[in-house]
């Protein structure tokens, strides 16, 4: 395309720039989350837990509930829905999801940078966007990994109801 003239104006040809679709790609869990039950947060300047029960076999109660660990986590987002917001590759029984080509992480990280525009020299680690979904509500979290745990029952406490409220 070329540039027009048309009634004294000049009209440029406007290229548009694809930008990577978001996709959803599953990561699997070794535990099978209740795909009825929702996820519980817990998030602080130094920690970020999700918290999620699970099943033995098809509507059995394990007798643990799942717990996992972001580590380096320094954004998080959560909300109420029952579909995942973004388009999916696949899907596995029980699973998180890894954001790849993330809005939100590139938008987090420009932000950082103009808050501490060296960041990137005294922080080098490669940070994800997860998503991990319940029933009725989601959480998002940009962090460096994630580590799966489980935790009995017996020892889960106020965490095991808030898990089974759903």
């Amino acid at each position: 395309m070329s540039a027009q003239l048309k009634r004294g104006v000049l009209r440029l040809p406007v290229q548009r720039v694809r930008m990577p679709k978001e996709i959803a790609v599953p990561v699997p869990l070794k535990v099978w989350q209740d795909p009825q039950g929702d996820v519980v947060l817990h998030s602080s300047l130094e920690e970020c837990t999700v918290y999620f029960g699970c099943w033995e076999s098809a509507g059995k109660p394990a007798d643990y509930i799942c717990k996992l660990v972001f580590n380096h986590a320094w954004a998080v987002r959560g909300g109420t829905s029952e579909y995942l917001a973004y388009e999916y590759k696949g899907h596995h029984r029980s699973c998180i999801y890894e954001i790849a080509n993330s809005e939100w992480l590139k938008l987090k990280s420009e932000r950082r940078s103009k808050s501490y525009p060296d960041w990137k020299k005294w922080d080098s680690k490669v940070y994800q966007h997860y998503l991990v979904g319940g029933h009725d509500n989601d959480y998002e979290i940009i962090a460096a990994s994630f580590e799966e745990q489980v935790i009995p029952r017996s020892k889960a406490g106020e965490l095991a109801r808030l898990c089974d409220k759903a």
